[in-house]
């Protein structure tokens, strides 16, 4: 269910603080546009909200590119060394409101890439609406030399902790 939520990020919280708030920001704008509409709580009672949020993290918090130069900043970081994805996951039951928040951060290494090799990947459409400019799962796969952590975090979801934190609801 799309909602809007206030992204805005205050003071200098942690990369896990940044992912945890905007998720829960995000789960919460759901859950209160189900508990106006009667009809819409009806529908998802006994069903569990789960709002997400990622950013990749380096020696600060880069999200979505703004342009073509913003996305070759945040791909010239990454080369030859290590960045984080880090993932805020809340999750709120529909009746009680009760929500419990985690994130998961995974480790990602690259190879040195060169400055073709980044343009010839910014002509493509895939890094311009990802946190941190790529997809791991896409034509920058080619440029990861490992990770340390969850695969599914770097692709969008860290699904296991979700499913472990549903094992109740089921």
């Amino acid at each position: 269910m799309p909602t809007e939520a206030d992204e805005t990020i205050l003071g200098n919280p942690s990369m896990t603080e940044v992912v945890e708030d905007l998720s829960l920001r995000k789960a919460r704008a759901c859950y209160e546009a189900i508990q106006l509409d009667e009809s819409l709580r009806d529908r998802y009672s006994a069903h569990v909200i789960i709002g997400a949020d990622t950013i990749v993290y380096t020696d600060k918090i880069l999200g979505k590119p703004e342009d073509a130069e913003d996305a070759y900043n945040m791909l010239d970081s990454y080369r030859g060394t290590y960045h984080y994805v880090v993932t805020g996951i809340s999750l709120i039951d529909v009746d009680s409101g009760a929500s419990d928040v985690m994130s998961e951060i995974t480790k990602v290494w690259c190879v040195n890439y060169s400055d073709e090799d980044i343009h010839s990947y910014l002509s493509l459409a895939e890094p311009y609406d990802k946190a941190g400019a790529y997809a791991i799962q896409g034509y920058f796969g080619r440029y990861i030399d490992h990770i340390e952590g969850d695969y599914e975090n770097v692709v969008g979801l860290p699904f296991y902790r979700i499913e472990e934190k549903l094992k109740p609801y089921l």
